[in-house]
C-alpha cells in the first residue's frame, strides 16, 4: 500500500512539473528582441552630444578618438566605447513615435548622434527604472544607465593617458637623474651630490618598470591646461625622436603635469606621483628628494 501511494505522489509531481514547463515563458519570450539601431559601434567615426544649446563633438581617426568641440583634445577611447554601447541595446518594448510629449521626447534634454543615427533620451519609467528613447520612428524602453554613460561636460571625455598613440618614452631628464635607453639597455647618469650606495643602484628591470609606469600612467583627472607657470620641468625623449617638456604644476598632495603642446594637464595620486618622479626602489634621503629640473626663467 505504501509503495502504491509513493508512486502516485511521484506521478503527480511529474505531471505538475510538466504543466509548469508548458506554461512558463520561454527564454526567447523574455529576451529583448527589438534592436534600437542597425548601426554597430565599429561603424561610427563621428559623435555629437546635444544638451539643449550645449554641444560636444568627437571624431575618430584610425583607432583614436578626439574631441573637436568645444575644443580640440585627445579623448578617452574607453569613455567613447561606453557611450557607443547604446547602439547594441535591444528592448522588450517598441512603441510608435506618437504623442512624444508623454515621454519627454518632444523636446528631449539629451540627444546622441552617431553618424546619421540619432537617439533621443526621454523620461524614466518609475516602475522599471528604464528610460524611454526615440530612435528612428519608434520609442523604446532601455536600462537607464545607458543615458548616464553620456558625459555632460567636455572634461569627462578627455584622455587619461599622458602619451598619445605611438608615443613611447625612451629618455628622462629629472634633474637629479637622467636615464636613456639605447639598444634596449638603460644608461643612468646622476647629478653631482646625488649618488647612491651600490646596493641601491637601479637595475635594468627597475628602470624598465619605471618607464612602463610612465608609459601606462593613467591620470585621476584630466583638464584643459590652465596656463599657470610650472614650478619645474621634466624633459622626455620619445622613441619617434620627438622631445617633450612637461610643466610640473604641483608636486603635493597630488602630482599635476601639463603638456603645453596639447594644452592638457594630468593629475595623479600621491602614490602614483612619487612613483613617476622617483625611480628609486627605496626612499631617497631628504637631500635628494628634488626629482625635477628647476625651471629656468
Amino acid at each position: 500500500m505504501r509503495k502504491w501511494w509513493l508512486n502516485l505522489v511521484l506521478l503527480a509531481a511529474v505531471v505538475g512539473l510538466g504543466f509548469y514547463a508548458y506554461k512558463k515563458p520561454t527564454q526567447d519570450e523574455d529576451t529583448p528582441t527589438h534592436a534600437i539601431s542597425a548601426l554597430s559601434p565599429a561603424q561610427v567615426t563621428r559623435l555629437v552630444i546635444e544638451r539643449g544649446e550645449a554641444r560636444l563633438e568627437l571624431e575618430k581617426k584610425g583607432e583614436a578618438w578626439s574631441l573637436t568641440k568645444p575644443f580640440a583634445a585627445r579623448a578617452d577611447s574607453g569613455q567613447v566605447a561606453r557611450m557607443l554601447d547604446v547602439l547594441s541595446v535591444k528592448s522588450k518594448e517598441k512603441l510608435a513615435a506618437a504623442d512624444l510629449g508623454r515621454f519627454d521626447l518632444d523636446k528631449p534634454a539629451l540627444v546622441l548622434r552617431a553618424g546619421d543615427q540619432a537617439i533621443a533620451f526621454g523620461t524614466m519609467n518609475s516602475l522599471t527604472q528604464e528610460q524611454y528613447v526615440l530612435s528612428g520612428s519608434s520609442v523604446y524602453l532601455i536600462p537607464g544607465f545607458y543615458g548616464m554613460q553620456i558625459p555632460d561636460k567636455a572634461d569627462r571625455l578627455l584622455t587619461h593617458s599622458l602619451f598619445a598613440e605611438g608615443e613611447k618614452p625612451v629618455g628622462f631628464d629629472l634633474g637629479t637623474l637622467s636615464a636613456e635607453q639605447k639598444d634596449g639597455k638603460w644608461t643612468v647618469t646622476r647629478a653631482e651630490g646625488h649618488s647612491v650606495p651600490a646596493d641601491k643602484v637601479l637595475s635594468q628591470d627597475d628602470l624598465n618598470r619605471w618607464a612602463d609606469d610612465w608609459r601606462l600612467s593613467s591620470s585621476l583627472i584630466t583638464q584643459p591646461y590652465d596656463l599657470r607657470p610650472g614650478i619645474a620641468q621634466v624633459r622626455l625623449k620619445l622613441a619617434n625622436g620627438k622631445t617633450l617638456t612637461l610643466e610640473v604644476l604641483q608636486r603635493e598632495p597630488d602630482l599635476i603635469l601639463a603638456r603645453t603642446d596639447e594644452l592638457l594637464q594630468f593629475q595623479y595620486s600621491t602614490e602614483a606621483g612619487k612613483r613617476l618622479m622617483d625611480p628609486q626602489p627605496e626612499p631617497l634621503p631628504e637631500t635628494a628628494k628634488s626629482a625635477v629640473t628647476p625651471r629656468t626663467p
